[in-house]
């Protein structure tokens, strides 16, 4: 194999005519591969523009989520209270009602009791006395008690989820 030296020596005149090409190819290769790294680099920075507009995509989807589930955990919340409110305010009708039914029944008993008295009627007087006493009894009480304490636990019940939504 020649070395550099002889074969300038055996182009001659024509070395300077080769050592232009060379430099040419050369120069050629530098801006080939300049413009493919260029390219490469323009690339690399479209898809990092497109990863990140995915991102923000992404992102703003998951707030958009966010939002509309905390605006449906709030909707719900506020249908609870609602709710809630629409019980209370029926127990409380519910519970005006029984007492003006009780009032009722104890001013018909007394009516009743007045009228035997005056009558003389000691019959009357005893059905008067046993209606009185199923309207006062024991078992009646009890019964009102149990409603009282389901009617507290359904509200304390009502209370704790709400205070689990919020």
């Amino acid at each position: 194999m020649k070395t550099l030296e002889q074969l300038q020596a055996a182009a001659g005149e024509l070395w300077p005519d080769i050592d232009a090409h060379l430099s040419q190819l050369r120069n050629s290769i530098e801006l080939l591969v300049n413009a493919e790294g260029t390219q490469l680099a323009a690339q690399a920075t479209d898809a990092a523009t497109a990863a990140a507009d995915a991102a923000t995509a992404a992102s703003d989807a998951a707030q958009v989520f966010a939002e509309t589930h905390a605006a449906a955990i709030a909707a719900l919340a506020d249908q609870h209270t609602a709710d809630l409110a629409q019980a209370a305010s029926e127990k409380v009708a519910a519970v005006e009602a029984e007492r003006r039914a009780v009032h009722a029944r104890l001013d018909a008993l007394v009516q009743a009791g007045q009228e035997a008295h005056a009558a003389g009627d000691l019959d009357a007087i005893g059905a008067v006395l046993d209606a009185a006493y199923g309207y006062t009894s024991a078992a009646r009480f009890e019964r009102l008690e149990n409603e009282l304490v389901a009617a507290q636990a359904a509200v304390t019940a009502a209370v704790d989820k709400l205070a689990a939504l919020a």
